[in-house]
């Protein structure tokens, strides 16, 4: 019984720890669960099917429409039909049997249909869209879960920038009570480093807790749940020399790859191919047909002593339109002011997004100048600090003197991250207006 107990209870020790296992992602791996996992990328997904399959089914009219039928009547009263005045059969005849069986196959083929062509451009063009709208889909979501990493990265660095001002801040809260204890501080410096020490704290337990935040946002963003632990991998990294994209090159990508501008293209030849469509309502169809049919009729159920009678026919079946109360034309013109909403609407939104790419553009290249600022105002504040800490220990400054020099490094460090969130928030963005899913 004891070692039954120990067994469960080493089972539910060891699933609890598998379950409270930490899951460490690098921003590639978020991206990848983000896309397994998120909802809008599956329906997408499901639409792309769902439009590949209407394309076969347009296709199948193509094919020859091949039809088996049977049928069998039980007559209650048999048909008659009228004879002339005179006739020595009375005024009606009747005709047929009581029991009448029919089987029979037939096909039609298509020989010309300008409309049945036109359909299967039409949902050729509707594949297009769904895929292109996937390839939107996917690449928002991206976007959407790098800059929520982005997020977690700098709160995480902040945070540890926080940290070191404490700690900073603490190691010199200890230095000046030895050199009170030796006689060469006074009291207020000792009080001066002490408030400094307290103010930070909460600002470190404040960070903390955002960067608890953030990370749940994180998991929120991938589709993960609520309660799985996890931690994120990679820094807030600035490489020199940084490439800055030309604005040229920028908006000549942007017509070429952004996911919305090819919906709108593939929805302005779907409607080209729907004027089509509509016009081809005034043109004549050919389709060819057979059929095969074996029938017999009798008053019993004695099948083998059925006459059996095969009949079998082929044609052809010209339907030219001529006339349907302006119909067609009504259909047309509807057809042809769609396909000029949807030339309005490509030109709107091709002038917001080149409004859109060159204001990334503009927040790269300022951004990029604030970093490059801010590098050497950190070296500066970090010089600051350092000859701040040696005068207070020779009595050449104040306690005053170094909480302000620690604060200026504080803030360049604080600076820095933040411009380097923003050039990666921004580069994030110009990925997602000119398709780049990585």
């Amino acid at each position: 019984m004891r070692r039954l107990f120990a067994f469960f209870a080493l089972t539910t020790t060891g699933l609890l720890a598998q379950s409270n296992q930490t899951t460490v992602l690098t921003i590639d791996q978020a991206i990848t669960l983000a896309l397994e996992k998120n909802s809008d990328v599956r329906i997408a997904s499901m639409e792309v099917q769902k439009s590949d399959e209407k394309l076969r089914e347009a296709r199948s009219g193509l094919f020859p429409q091949l039809t088996l039928n049977g049928q069998y009547q039980r007559y209650i009263d048999l048909p008659v039909i009228f004879m002339p005045p005179g006739s020595p059969f009375g005024p009606t005849l009747k005709i047929g049997a009581d029991n009448s069986f029919a089987a029979s196959a037939s096909f039609s083929v298509p020989l010309v249909s300008w409309s049945l062509y036109q359909g299967i451009g039409l949902a050729s063009e509707a594949l297009a869209i769904s895929q292109n709208n996937y390839r939107s889909v996917k690449n928002k979501v991206v976007g959407d879960v790098k800059k929520v990493f982005l997020g977690v990265l700098l709160t995480r660095e902040t945070r540890d920038v926080l940290r070191q001002s404490l700690k900073n801040a603490e190691d010199n809260f200890q230095n000046i009570q030895k050199l009170r204890s030796a006689g060469t501080l006074s009291d207020y410096e000792v009080l001066r480093a002490e408030v400094q020490v307290a103010n930070l704290k909460p600002t470190v337990l404040q960070m903390e807790n955002t960067y608890t935040l953030s990370l749940q946002a994180l998991k929120v963003a991938i589709g993960l749940d609520a309660d799985q632990d996890v931690a994120v991998v990679g820094d807030m990294e600035f490489n020199e020399p940084y490439p800055i994209p030309s604005e040229q090159n920028v908006i000549d990508e942007l017509m070429r790859s952004n996911p919305q501008l090819a919906i709108l293209d593939d929805q302005v030849r779907l409607n080209d191919r729907t004027v089509t469509l509509e016009q081809s309502g005034h043109l004549p169809t050919l389709a060819g047909f057979g059929s095969y049919q074996y029938q017999s009729q009798a008053n019993d159920f004695k099948f083998s002593e059925y006459n059996w009678v095969k009949t079998f026919v082929i044609g052809l079946q010209l339907q030219v339109p001529l006339f349907n109360g302006f119909k067609t034309q009504a259909r047309v013109s509807e057809a042809e002011i769609g396909r000029s909403q949807a030339v309005e609407q490509k030109r709107n939104l091709t002038e917001a997004l080149k409004t859109q790419a060159l204001s990334i553009v503009y927040r790269v290249q300022q951004a990029v100048k604030r970093i490059e600022g801010q590098n050497k105002t950190v070296s500066q504040a970090t010089e600051g600090y350092e000859i701040a800490k040696r005068r207070l220990q020779n009595s050449l400054a104040t306690q005053l003197e170094v909480n302000d020099a620690e604060l200026a490094l504080r803030q360049a460090r604080l600076n820095r991250l933040q411009a380097i969130y923003d050039l990666k928030v921004a580069e994030a963005d110009l990925e997602i207006i000119l398709g780049k899913i990585k």
